[in-house]
């Protein structure tokens, strides 16, 4: 089991968007209220109850600096052994301890180290507050690119989660192929993001703030779909949709006429 580790010195190259991206988020971002669009804030769906009952006993600081578009897992968690993709200062991962119990375990990897610090430095305030006698959690720092070079094992997750992560990233089929890789057999992947109603022109996928906003990388919802069979999953079921608001008229007048949606699908190792 990977440990809280640090990677990606010499490996995992360090592109133009990842430096942008942990720009945006480990300096110009600070809280919630910083996002400079409505995207990152429109729901994929309601949240469950299960879900809010969980989210109700994390730390509000770590809940201020939540920058996700919704989470979507399964039900009947116990047990099992989950990885959250780009889990920024571990809301997600501290409300999933306490779906898996004791004997499950979250791993959350990122590769934003100011982020990463908020998560761990509430990782014993979390444990007491969910009663555990020791962390079933752990956090990773590293490239969604690149998890075995972070340290992770293949064919070692039941579940893996992302939150309005795969936007961020320029390279989303190595994310995919990397996510495939340490899925178990059968694995399920569950992710919400950002899709267009088409392809996007370079003025929109270079503005830094866009892709900050997972507005810049949104991929059209069928290259998703190719992609997605390209490296053994089956094909995406769709679980949820909401139409995206912008909230900005700078921005807006920039993206035009393109629509954008937050979805929310389901993927299967096969």
């Amino acid at each position: 089991m990977a440990q809280d580790t640090s990677c990606c010195g010499d490996g995992f190259f360090d592109s133009r968007v990842h430096v942008n991206v942990k720009d945006y988020y480990g300096k110009s971002l600070k809280k919630t209220s910083d996002l400079k669009t409505n995207a990152c804030m429109t729901p994929a769906q309601p949240t469950p109850a299960f879900i809010r009952d969980a989210l109700m006993k994390v730390h509000p600081d770590v809940s201020a600096r939540y920058y996700g578009c919704g989470l979507v897992v399964p039900v009947c968690l116990e047990g099992c052994r989950i990885l959250d993709l780009g889990s920024g200062s571990g809301r997600d991962c501290y409300m999933l301890s306490q779906l898996v119990g004791e004997h499950g375990h979250v791993t959350g990897t990122d590769m934003t180290e100011s982020q990463l610090d908020v998560a761990r430095n509430y990782m014993d305030y979390h444990m007491k507050e969910f009663g555990y006698k020791k962390p079933n959690v752990s956090f990773v720092q590293g490239y969604i690119e690149a998890l075995t070079e972070a340290g992770l094992e293949k064919n070692s997750f039941d579940i893996i989660i992302s939150n309005c992560v795969v936007n961020l990233s320029p390279d989303k089929k190595l994310v995919l192929a990397e996510a495939y890789s340490v899925l178990k057999e059968g694995g399920e992947l569950y992710f919400s993001d950002i899709y267009c109603s088409g392809q996007l022109p370079e003025e929109i996928r270079n503005h830094k703030v866009m892709w900050g906003e997972c507005l810049g990388g949104a991929l059209w919802w069928k290259d998703l779909l190719q992609l997605a069979d390209d490296v053994g999953f089956s094909t995406p079921r769709l679980l949820t949709a909401s139409v995206v608001t912008v909230g900005n008229k700078e921005l807006q007048d920039i993206l035009g006429s393109k629509h954008f949606l937050i979805t929310s699908f389901a993927g299967f190792a096969h």
